[in-house]
């Protein structure tokens, strides 16, 4: 299927890709933006923490020893994502679940502690992403490689990620907004009509912002004032 955008409610347009992830709720999007951003902030162990079972400080669910028990920013992206992903869906009140076909993806660059870049897949063979300034974005799921925000490349095919950089989680269902416009009918979506750009993407993505900024921080939508840039983008 071509690469289609939501034309419903255009309350996603400003919403990080790990808040449509993790929550799809705009009333919702700072407290989860903030939670999402404590969570990074600590894995960068920038402040001591104890090392004890205590919910740690700023969160809800996920305590100090779960943090410390982390790789850290040394760690291959593959022991990254074994540990933050699993994290992620504690602290924002995900099952994890074998068999469901209903994954939270996650982009994970050397140093990088939470995800460049966060999407889901559904059992109808789709992947659904958005990046602040777009719409929600949906298109045929390949093996979730090719989130749409990425757009299209020069040769007008999907841009596909490196698999070595991508990781996921199955889990019992998606969060009720995320799964409100997964649900949405198809006389809410378009498919998207672009000019491509040479060597790239055709709609907002990672290039256009942070994508190829690589330093030392968490994670995704956590520091640069937007969206993608991984916990560790200047």
């Amino acid at each position: 299927m071509p690469r289609q955008k939501f034309i419903g409610d255009n309350v996603y347009e400003d919403m990080a890709c790990h808040v449509f992830a993790l929550s799809g709720d705009p009333a919702q999007q700072e407290a989860i933006n903030n939670r999402y951003d404590r969570l990074g902030f600590l894995l960068l162990r920038l402040e001591p923490l104890p090392a004890d079972g205590n919910v740690a400080q700023g969160l809800n669910v996920v305590t100090n020893n779960e943090i410390l028990a982390g790789p850290g920013l040394d760690g291959l992206p593959a022991a990254v994502a074994a540990h933050s992903l699993p994290l992620l869906c504690r602290e924002f009140g995900f099952v994890q679940q074998a068999g469901t076909n209903t994954r939270l993806w996650g982009r994970f660059r050397q140093g990088q502690l939470l995800p460049e870049h966060m999407y889901v897949t559904t059992p109808d063979g789709r992947i659904w992403d958005t990046m602040p300034g777009d719409p929600v974005y949906r298109r045929a799921n390949n093996q979730g490689l090719n989130p749409g925000a990425y757009g299209d490349g020069a040769d007008g095919n999907d841009v596909l990620l490196d698999p070595g950089e991508v990781f996921s989680v199955e889990v019992a269902a998606l969060a009720p907004q995320t799964q409100a416009v997964v649900a949405a009918p198809d006389d809410q979506w378009q498919d998207v009509v672009e000019a491509v750009q040479a060597g790239g993407n055709g709609g907002g993505d990672e290039s256009g912002e942070n994508a190829d900024n690589e330093s030392v921080d968490g994670g995704g939508d956590y520091v640069a004032g937007e969206d993608e840039g991984a916990l560790n983008d200047p």
